[in-house]
């Protein structure tokens, strides 16, 4: 019985983290591309924000803002998964921006709640 069990739970969990691995991608694509619709959509209903600019827990209207600036003021040129690792309940990547303007560290954390991804922290450093 608990050896089914431990099967089971294993198997949720790379579940977890296969979906979790192809969230990073389409978030560093939407990075890459300027996508802010793309990124908010992926949001939580508030979110912990963290610009160069900015900072604070924001809606996902005033994120999209923030961050439509902030790629407004820094083009991307190429964005990058660097790390990704997946708990029983948040799951956490850093992708590299490189823009015209400069080179940026994003990490994201978030968890999957109803078999959808929702990013709870987005910072920019």
């Amino acid at each position: 019985m608990m050896k089914s069990f431990l099967i089971i739970a294993i198997a949720l969990l790379s579940t977890n983290a296969v979906k979790a691995a192809n969230e990073s991608s389409r978030v560093a694509q939407a990075i890459q591309s300027s996508n802010t619709a793309d990124l908010v959509n992926m949001f939580n209903s508030s979110i912990e924000l963290l610009t160069p600019s900015s900072s604070g827990i924001s809606t996902k209207e005033q994120a999209k803002i923030v961050l439509d600036n902030f790629f407004k003021n820094n083009a991307p040129v190429k964005a990058t998964v660097t790390h990704e690792t997946s708990g029983t309940t948040n799951t956490m990547f850093v992708i590299s921006l490189v823009t015209k303007s400069g080179t940026y560290r994003i990490s994201v954390v978030g968890s999957i709640k109803g078999g959808t991804f929702l990013i709870n922290e987005f910072k920019i450093v």
